[in-house]
């Protein structure tokens, strides 16, 4: 015979796995530190590489200018110049990261405790139901 709250149980688990599950459970596997440490990798090779291309563009924009002004400009100082716009905005990139991994691990494990206490709740059920035929 059919235990009707065990199908109303594992159907809810079953609409959380299609739905939000789907978004938060692939974040369930990580401990928050490599979560957070996974996103700040990723938005720093983005970060360099956008930096990398738009100073491409730059270059190639004033490619005429630079060339013209080779000679009188000091490379270390152009170095530091670039270094520091660099440096500054990679810190204004992976903070706004960092903040956004935080809460959406927090978000993901709130949403997982939920879950699991379902899971329970089922698990307790079938235990029950297990003892009782015997």
């Amino acid at each position: 015979m059919v235990d009707e709250t065990k199908v109303r149980v594992m159907t809810r688990l079953a609409a959380y796995e299609e739905g939000t599950g789907k978004k938060y459970l692939p974040i369930g596997q990580y401990f928050r530190v490599d979560f957070i440490f996974m996103q700040l990798l990723k938005s720093f090779i983005y970060g360099t590489l956008a930096f990398a291309v738009v100073f491409g563009l730059m270059a190639l924009c004033n490619f005429e200018t630079f060339l013209e002004g080779i000679y009188d400009i000091d490379l270390m100082e152009f170095a530091r110049h670039w270094a520091k716009v660099y440096v500054v905005g990679m810190i204004l990139y992976l903070v706004p990261t960092y903040i956004w991994a935080v809460y959406k691990f927090t978000k993901a494990k709130k949403s997982l405790n939920s879950y699991i206490s379902v899971m329970d709740k089922l698990s307790r059920k079938y235990y029950e139901s297990e003892e009782t035929k015997k």
